[in-house]
């Protein structure tokens, strides 16, 4: 049962197979009762537009000491969405005339702008009244008019409400969103720009050329879109076989200095971090195809194994190539240094790294269910097994540690990265509960909901308490089912006799 979000739970075939295992009575009918924001995420972010018609935008001398902000910051490195002076004729259009062609893709771009600069914080005192969420929403009035004009300043927008979407958890938004900026990526070339001239040499990188921006457009959507299907289980966007994939050049070194700086200085010639590592992200895609597409789906359990066995190997190329000051330990324990200059890029790459790790070898549970599983192909899938437990307990360690220099905007994300955790260590513990870690792994469960109501978030809303509610009855019920799992087959072993062999002779209440 390779779960790729909690919604696999919820449903009547995840439920009725943890009654199985725990001879209980799963009790979420009560907590998905709760008016939960994903169940209708569009609210989210859609009741402050419902109010009121789309206002004017603000003034263009604000939008501007935004676009300021918004370049001197840290974040314009991660999403390279804008280029300053590109966006100076985005600007000329939306404050011009309505008739001019592409004032609406314009417009909407705009409104996605100060949704993210919002979104971020980035300034001090953003004087506007209205919140991110209406940003957003305006931005959306004008998704028609972008598919119709199909120009950079759309295809700008929507990368803006991918990002939006996203780091407000609703990946199910997010994930429309990527088609539709997949296609205006089709349509503008920018996933076959080489980045070389007619000579053959890479061109130097330059924000203010468009090819460039373009293909940090591209980097950007593709990074989100392999990330939003190995959390979604929904296959891609972007297929990979219709794009070039070279590096930008001297990727590798940037990318560990870049990551390393405290502050920099941030010009048109930087490179960009982009939100994830892109090597990752390629990692990421082949994951997804070898191991959960419909072709994923006809292979065999020993080709699964192999595939399994390419792609670790890629994933520990990856890992050692980083700088040492950043780079993922295969491990996490509590007890364990952590770099003293650690930033949120750092986190949320060693997090990445653990994520990868476990959809990888999660992947190889399917071989447990074969009729034909020999005791050398098992051994195969226990040693996967373990690697993603690993990464589970691994990944709520380090986040036990590092939450204080998380920043408030990643909270959904970080979130993410525990329910994914989170499910590893209960499905195991229900597959194996007379398993070695198995009351370790239940302990961890009930410390979940204080870890989660730790992590940084910079504006609660009752979305968000609504959400953290849930997730508070949510995981204290796993760790209740996970006990059960456990007295169940104790029970089991004493009606007919047997004697089975404990890690521990803890009693767990009912």
């Amino acid at each position: 049962m390779a779960c790729f979000n909690w919604m696999h739970l919820l449903s009547d075939e995840g439920q009725r197979w943890i009654e199985s295992r725990t001879g209980e009575k799963v009790r979420f009918e009560d907590l998905y009762a709760l008016n939960l924001p994903w169940a209708n995420t569009r609210r989210l972010y859609m009741e402050t537009l419902n109010a009121g018609s789309t206002q004017e935008l603000p003034s263009r001398c604000s939008v501007e000491g935004y676009v300021k902000q918004y370049f001197s910051s840290f974040q314009s490195l991660v999403f390279p969405v804008v280029s300053k002076s590109l966006f100076e004729k985005t600007l000329d259009l939306a404050y011009g005339p309505r008739s001019s062609f592409g004032s609406a893709s314009a417009r909407s771009c705009v409104y996605a702008f100060l949704a993210v600069v919002n979104l971020f914080e980035i300034g001090d005192n953003f004087q506007e009244a209205m919140d991110c969420g209406y940003f957003a929403s305006a931005a959306q009035t004008f998704v028609v008019q972008i598919t119709q004009e199909m120009t950079v300043d759309g295809l700008q927008a929507v990368i803006m409400l991918i990002l939006f979407q996203y780091f407000l958890g609703d990946l199910q938004a997010a994930a429309v969103s990527v088609s539709i900026a997949t296609r205006l990526l089709y349509t503008l070339g920018a996933n076959t720009i080489s980045g070389v001239d007619s000579s053959g040499c890479s061109q130097p990188y330059n924000k203010n050329i468009e090819e460039c921006h373009l293909r940090d457009l591209f980097w950007v959507c593709y990074s989100f879109d392999k990330d939003i299907c190995l959390r979604t289980g929904q296959p891609p966007a972007i297929n990979d076989s219709y794009c070039n994939l070279t590096l930008p050049p001297d990727y590798a070194r940037l990318q560990d200095s870049n990551i390393l700086r405290d502050s920099m200085s941030i010009d048109s010639h930087t490179l960009p971090l982009y939100p994830w590592d892109l090597r990752l992200s390629k990692i990421k895609s082949e994951a997804y195809e070898a191991l959960y597409s419909a072709v994923a789906q006809r292979k065999s359990d020993s080709e699964i194994l192999s595939s399994i066995r390419t792609l670790d190997e890629a994933l520990e190329q990856w890992r050692v190539s980083l700088h040492p000051d950043f780079r993922p330990t295969l491990s996490f324990s509590q007890e364990m240094p952590v770099c003293a200059n650690l930033n949120t890029q750092a986190v949320m790459l060693r997090l990445a790294y653990y994520h990868c790790v476990t959809m990888i070898h999660q992947a190889s549970e399917r071989g447990r269910l074969s009729d034909d599983c020999n005791e050398g192909r098992l051994s195969g899938i226990n040693t996967s097994t373990s690697l993603a437990i690993n990464a589970g307990t691994s990944t709520l360690s380090y986040l036990q540690t590092v939450l204080p220099v998380v920043e408030g905007e990643c909270f959904w994300v970080v979130l993410f990265y525990a329910i994914t955790a989170i499910l590893t260590l209960f499905r195991n513990i229900l597959h194996n509960p007379l398993g070695p870690e198995a009351h370790h792994h239940v302990h961890i469960l009930r410390e979940v909901p204080d870890l989660i109501r730790r992590i940084p978030i910079r504006k609660l809303t009752l979305g968000e308490v609504i959400h953290l509610r849930f997730l508070d009855g949510f995981t204290t019920e796993l760790a209740r089912l996970g006990a059960c799992a456990i007295c169940q087959v104790q029970l089991e072993a004493t009606d007919i006799g047997g004697t089975p062999t404990f890690a521990s002779s803890e009693e767990y209440p009912l």
